[in-house]
């Protein structure tokens, strides 16, 4: 008797029921594929744009790796200064290969519809660099070249009112080499914002990082416009040899400058992780969740399908069928189900991976641009695998009792 093409005949005997359960099974199995995928793409996305920094230390005024990591990647609010002389202080160290100075500021940009009706404020990020030392750590730095970006070029280190673009930036503001940009700024200690107007000499390509959403230009420039003359947001450092003692050694000299803290960015990355590490947890357990209810209906419909069957049964355990072979009919049976589901459903799972990328991003305004949803063959071995003993566990009770059958009783039970 072949076992394989006698179940499957069984199961096509009640066409909407199986394809019903393998249908649960299938999206239960895209939902913990497209989770878990979310889990490995925002891991892989917060690593990669604290890669993009270009540094691996940061000295900033005190506060938490958090607020530093949010500050980095998106901007942040209340935003924390430190005293440019520490920038002068710490350049001096010995066990320095390059060190940058950077000065954020938040811009305000008033939008409006057709009408001229005023609507919500967007914010701009505005980060004021020392050009040479900038562009030493971030080498990878390059212009969009086409029509209306040829020409890009860094801003001069003495310009007041000229700006480089950061890629998605230039492309939400629809701004060009050539063309103004404006920005609405509230000096410190004043109420009254003040409007400024910039130059755009360059626009950045796209580098998949935090630059794309920047705006660019000379530190004292950018210290002046926010009323902040000799502050500084952080100072990005590339020690010459990074580990966990010259890092230790490093912090230890410099922390005696007050109200300063020295930060790893590989603090920053467990900061952000920890983080959703909540998140990640209850994503775990919704997979699991649907995971047992599809496991649940599988059950129901092989029970169904063993009471059905039951005169049938009977009728092959009196012709000689033992109970290893009844047993392992329905066990295959919850095997082809299962199959039927987790296949399609992974499917479904990474075709959709892109479309819930771009869901997650828009409701989450997450401040990279990696995939956050990242679904390697891996994560799709697992699950299906998963999926699959889950139902071949969950169908020992129907194959079980089917097994154990009395030939005479189940006879006379369909008759």
């Amino acid at each position: 008797m072949n076992l394989t093409s006698f179940a499957w005949k069984n199961l096509t005997r009640r066409p909407v029921r199986t394809m019903l359960t393998a249908g649960g099974v299938g999206l239960a199995v895209a939902v913990a594929v497209s989770l878990g995928g979310f889990n490995l793409g925002y891991r892989q996305a917060i690593a990669g744009s604290i890669e993009q920094l270009g540094f691996q230390v940061m000295v900033m005024a005190k506060g938490c790796p958090y607020e530093a990591a949010t500050m980095m990647l998106k901007g942040g609010s209340g935003l924390l200064y430190l005293p440019e002389e520490a920038h002068e202080q710490i350049r001096t160290d010995p066990d320095i290969e390059d060190i940058t100075p950077i000065f954020i500021g938040i811009a305000e940009k008033q939008n409006y519809s057709l009408d001229g009706t005023p609507q919500a404020s967007a914010y701009t990020i505005m980060s004021g660099v020392e050009l040479d030392s900038f562009v030493t750590m971030k080498p990878w730095l390059k212009f969009k070249h086409g029509p209306g970006y040829d020409g890009g070029r860094w801003f001069a280190p003495t310009a007041t009112n000229e700006v480089v673009m950061g890629y998605e930036v230039a492309e939400y503001e629809q701004r060009k080499v050539g063309d103004t940009f404006y920005a609405t700024v509230v000096p410190n200690g004043k109420v009254e914002p003040e409007l400024h107007a910039f130059t755009v000499v360059g626009v950045l390509d796209r580098t998949g990082a935090q630059d794309d959403g920047t705006v660019f230009l000379p530190l004292p420039a950018a210290q002046a416009i926010f009323g902040r003359p000799g502050e500084l947001t952080i100072i990005g450092i590339k020690l010459k040899e990074f580990n966990g003692i010259r890092m230790r050694e490093f912090e230890g000299r410099w922390l005696k400058i007050p109200e300063v803290q020295v930060v790893s960015l590989e603090q920053v990355k467990g900061a952000l992780v920890s983080l959703v590490g909540t998140a990640q947890t209850m994503v775990a357990a919704v997979a699991l969740i649907a995971v047992l209810v599809a496991m649940i209906g599988v059950v129901n419909a092989i029970l169904m399908s063993v009471h059905e069957r039951t005169s049938e049964l009977g009728v092959l355990k009196a012709i000689g069928a033992g109970r290893a072979q009844i047993f392992r009919l329905v066990w295959l049976e919850t095997l082809l189900i299962s199959l039927a589901g987790a296949v399609p459903g992974s499917l479904v799972a990474t075709a959709g991976a892109r479309l819930t990328d771009l869901a997650l991003r828009k409701v989450l305004n997450i401040g990279v641009t990696q995939s956050l949803v990242r679904i390697t063959p891996g994560l799709l071995g697992v699950v299906i695998v998963g999926a699959v003993v889950l139902s071949l566990l969950a169908g020992i009770w129907p194959a079980g009792r089917a097994a154990n059958l009395r030939p005479v009783e189940a006879i006379r039970s369909g008759e």
